[in-house]
């Protein structure tokens, strides 16, 4: 992207005037400079130009910070963090940035801590536990009439080979993701789970019921395969999903009050355990389910699935709330110190930011410092 494109854009993104291609199109550059590690190489821009143009963008990020805590800020002021990392791509953010964040309470060890990756741990039917960020590259394991292979980008594909020896695979794998882990898992049948941070996903190692049943905790996004002879029944610890094929993100922790299930494409019908409840979701929608019952919302599913796509999405979210995947993500512990009722805030940056990045960024909004030990971030108000 040449540098008359990438001021442009920039601008219209902050100012919310950008399409959602134009968003699309930004938001991946970033991301992709990030990935590289290109955070510091040339854009184009002369001195004179990152301080007018850096100017430009800082005032109108201020612009759209809502300085009242107590009130929720609206959805136009969701693009500060965006805005800022954009900053400090170019090549800004050693100008405008430094006197607005403090590095007094960023000390050098968040940037020792580091985003998460591609880490998890796959047990067998028979109880064999591997290591998959250690395993080589290739077949790793096979069972009956299944071979399981980890590829260089950080995929477990199960695929159905020849059975020679006329038995049926039994038994349940599970693939657990520890804080600051992700991984991608192709089933048996071709569905597609990514599972996020801290999260487990226990399947059989051949769908031959009259159901693919498979079993979630915490976190993940589906791409079930269609066989309308074999729904796809996914349960959690409180509700059970049932699809024939479709796309849909189920976010299920147990230190969460809520249990979300948001549809990209399909079709899903969803129930409840306790109290009992069902609902039938359109594309676009969510469930939300939690201790008195369930409701159904229209939102913007991006906001949901940009875990994903490698980055963070905070829209109107508490700071707890959001504090929260962070430590997953970054494997860290949170301490707060001071009362963080009524602080909302939103933005769009990228995981491949190490926590220091991140941090600076969060600063940024002037309504809390942080203060890190080891790897415990406290939060002062």
């Amino acid at each position: 992207m040449n540098k008359a494109a990438l001021t442009r854009l920039t601008e219209k993104y902050i100012a919310g005037t950008a399409s959602g291609e134009e968003r699309l199109e930004l938001e991946s550059w970033y991301n992709e400079q990030l990935a590289q590690n290109k955070l510091q190489q040339d854009t184009g821009f002369d001195e004179a130009e990152q301080e007018i143009t850096g100017e430009k963008i800082w005032n109108n990020i201020n612009l759209q910070i809502d300085a009242k805590e107590q009130t929720k800020p609206k959805r136009s002021f969701y693009r500060w963090a965006v805005a800022a990392s954009i900053i400090a791509v170019l090549g800004f953010g050693a100008y405008w940035l430094s006197g607005r964040i403090s590095d007094k309470n960023t000390n050098k060890v968040a940037a020792l801590i580091k985003p998460g990756g591609n880490k998890a741990f796959l047990t067998l039917a028979n109880g064999t536990k591997i290591d998959l960020d250690e395993a080589v590259n290739g077949t790793i394991a096979s069972q009956e009439g299944i071979k399981i292979t980890k590829t260089a980008d950080g995929q477990l594909v199960y695929a159905i080979v020849e059975n020679t020896s006329g038995k049926q695979a039994s038994g349940y794998n599970t693939i657990s993701t520890p804080a600051g882990g992700q991984y991608q898992v192709t089933l048996p049948d071709g569905t597609k789970v990514w599972l996020n941070a801290l999260s487990s996903l226990k399947y059989p190692t051949a769908f031959n019921g009259k159901y693919r049943n498979v079993m979630l905790t915490g976190e993940g996004y589906f791409e079930v395969a269609k066989n309308k002879n074999k729904p796809f029944k996914l349960t959690t610890a409180k509700q059970e999903i049932s699809v024939l094929g479709t796309h849909f993100n189920v976010s299920a922790y147990a230190d969460e009050p809520e249990i979300k299930t948001t549809l990209v494409e399909g079709g899903v019908a969803v129930k409840n355990f306790s109290p009992m409840a069902t609902g039938v979701l359109k594309p676009g929608q969510q469930a939300v389910f939690h201790g008195t019952g369930f409701e159904i919302n229209q939102v913007d599913v991006e906001e949901y699935i940009a875990w994903k796509n490698g980055f963070f999405v905070f829209n109107n979210e508490g700071i707890k709330e959001a504090m929260q995947k962070l430590a997953r993500w970054y494997d860290v512990e949170i301490e707060y110190d001071g009362n963080f009722d009524g602080i909302y805030f939103g933005g769009s940056f990228s995981k491949h930011n190490n926590l220091q990045e991140t941090l600076k960024i969060l600063e940024s909004t002037d309504k809390f410092k942080f203060k890190i030990e080891g790897r415990r971030i406290k939060i002062i108000k």
